[in-house]
């Protein structure tokens, strides 16, 4: 058996299993959330699981900014993705967070609203309960780099 201990630089994404999936349902709705990612983080001894939600240009032009969107703004539209997010973390026991944040290169690229989730609450009039870090794109990755360090075995 090999050493499994390393592990290779991410160097590029592969859409082709979203691609995939896409033609294999032929149209129909899905009932499935997809990860962005997941880990286990050694020093909290938990899994970490992270979703990524792309703040899109034209919403900056109703002032809605990574900074300021938040899942409560629009959870009546993305319930069931909330709820399932939060469901499978509480049965891993992991950590969630949500990462607002906006393509390289746009107005307020540098903007990034880092949440960790409390809780899910669809019947609460805010229903998705955040400790949010308004912080930058270089802080976000100092953050990421660390906590992608502590997933190494």
């Amino acid at each position: 058996m090999g050493n499994f201990s390393t592990s290779k630089p991410l160097s590029h994404g592969d859409d082709s299993a979203t691609e995939f999936v896409i033609e294999m349902l032929k149209g129909d709705s899905t009932f499935a959330v997809n990860f962005d990612r997941i880990q286990w983080d050694n020093k909290n001894n938990c899994y970490v699981i992270i979703e990524y939600l792309l703040c899109d240009e034209s919403q900056f032009t109703r002032g809605i900014t990574p900074h300021i969107s938040h899942p409560n703004r629009y959870f009546h539209k993305n319930a069931q993705k909330f709820i399932s997010l939060w469901q499978i973390a509480s049965d891993l026991h992991a950590i969630l967070f949500l990462v607002n944040y906006s393509k390289k290169g746009t107005k307020f690229d540098n903007q990034v609203l880092l949440m960790k989730v409390e809780e899910v609450n669809a019947e609460s009039q805010n229903p998705v309960k955040t400790l949010d870090s308004k912080i930058t794109r270089d802080q976000y990755s100092a953050w990421f780099r660390e906590l992608n360090l502590r997933g190494k075995r």
